[in-house]
C-alpha cells in the first residue's frame, strides 16, 4: 500500500459521499471558546483576526468581570461576531456542542473550532478555505481541516496537504455535515489502544511508532477531541492539514510543539505514508491479548511490589 485514498474512496463510494468545493455563498462560522485566560484571548484574537471572511460565535464560561467583559468590548476588524454567550458551564466539550450547535441552526455551511491560546500568521484562513479545494482535486471528500498542523499527528503527506489521524479542537474546520455527524456522535474520553485498532482496522496502517498516541505508555486516556476522526472516517469523511503550517506558537505550557516531541508540519514537498501497513495477523491477536494486557498493566500501577518482583524474575 503506498497510498490510503483508495481505501477513503471506497468508504466515500459506500457513503455516497462526494467532494465538495467551499462555494462563494457559503457561510464560515468558528465557535470562540474562552474562559479566563484575558491575555491568552487578547493574543489570539488579534493574530485571528488578520484575516476576514468568516464570523464567530463566542462561547465564554469565565467567572472573573475582566474576562466576561471582553466579547462585548472587543473590537474586530476583519471577523464578524455573530453572537456571545456566558455562562457556559460544564468544561470545553459542553462548550464545543453548545457552541457546534449554534452554528448548525444559524445556517453556517461550514462549522469550526478555535481555542484562546495559538497564534495564526496572516492568510490563514485563505489557506484553511483552500484545502478542501486540494483534496477535492485529489477525488477526497474532507470532513475536517486545520492549519495547526503538527508532523506527529500525519498519517500520509501529499504534495500541499496532509492526511491525518488527529486535528484536535484547537484549531478546526468541519464540513457542516461533519458538524452535525459531531454533534448527534459526540465521541467519548479516547485510549492509545483503541485508536490504534480504529487506524489498523479501517485505514490499514499500524500506529505503533506514533509518538504523540502512546509517549512511551502501553496504553493512556486522551481528550475527546482525539477521537473525532473516528467519527468521521467511517463515514466517508477525510481529515486534512495544511503543509506548511500556519500556526506559529502556542500560549499554553505544556502543549508546544517542542514539548509533544514534534513540530508543525513545514515546507517540505513529499508524498508518502507515514506509518507501515499493519500486519493482517497482528490486529486479531491484539484483540485477543489486550484484556490481559491492560489487566497486567493495572495490577503493576497499583502493585509497585508486583512490578519489581517480576523485575527481578525476568533479569535473571
Amino acid at each position: 500500500m503506498t497510498s490510503i485514498i483508495p481505501l477513503l474512496k471506497e468508504t466515500q463510494k459506500k457513503h455516497w459521499v462526494v467532494p465538495r468545493r467551499p462555494q462563494k455563498k457559503d457561510r464560515v462560522g468558528f465557535v470562540f471558546s474562552t474562559k479566563e485566560r484575558v491575555d491568552f484571548t487578547k493574543q489570539t484574537l488579534p493574530s485571528m483576526d488578520q484575516d476576514g471572511g468568516y464570523d464567530i460565535v463566542w462561547v465564554d464560561g469565565s467567572d472573573s468581570e475582566e474576562a466576561r467583559k471582553l466579547p462585548a468590548s472587543y473590537n474586530f476588524r476583519n471577523a464578524g461576531l455573530a453572537e456571545y454567550h456566558l455562562d457556559i458551564k460544564g468544561g470545553p466539550n459542553k462548550a464545543i456542542r453548545f457552541g457546534l450547535g449554534r452554528l448548525i441552526e444559524l445556517g453556517y455551511d461550514y462549522c469550526g473550532l478555535m481555542e484562546n491560546d495559538i497564534l495564526l500568521k496572516k492568510g490563514w484562513f485563505e489557506k484553511l478555505m483552500g484545502l478542501f479545494i486540494l483534496a477535492a482535486d485529489d477525488g477526497i471528500a474532507v470532513g475536517a481541516a486545520t492549519v495547526r498542523n503538527f508532523e506527529s499527528r500525519v498519517l500520509e503527506y501529499r504534495n500541499r496537504y496532509t492526511i491525518n489521524w488527529n486535528i484536535g479542537a484547537g484549531m478546526i474546520l468541519f464540513s457542516r455535515d461533519a458538524a452535525k455527524l459531531l454533534t448527534e456522535n459526540y465521541p467519548p474520553i479516547a485510549t492509545a489502544q483503541g485508536l490504534y485498532k480504529f487506524y489498523g482496522k479501517h485505514l490499514g496502517l499500524d500506529l505503533g511508532t506514533a509518538k504523540e498516541l502512546w509517549f512511551d505508555k502501553p496504553d493512556r486516556a486522551m481528550s475527546p477531541d482525539f477521537n473525532y476522526e473516528t467519527v468521521l472516517y467511517p463515514r466517508g469523511l477525510a481529515a486534512i492539514g495544511s503543509v506548511p503550517a500556519y500556526a506559529i506558537k502556542e500560549l499554553e505550557a505544556g502543549v508546544s510543539p517542542e514539548e509533544r516531541g514534534t513540530k508543525y508540519v513545514s515546507e517540505e514537498k513529499r508524498n508518502f505514508l507515514v506509518y507501515k501497513p499493519m500486519n493482517r495477523w497482528k490486529l486479531p491477536i491484539i484483540y485477543i491479548i489486550a484484556p490481559f494486557f491492560s489487566a497486567t498493566w493495572v495490577l503493576f500501577k497499583n502493585m509497585p511490589w508486583l512490578k519489581k518482583l517480576a523485575r527481578r524474575v525476568f533479569d535473571k
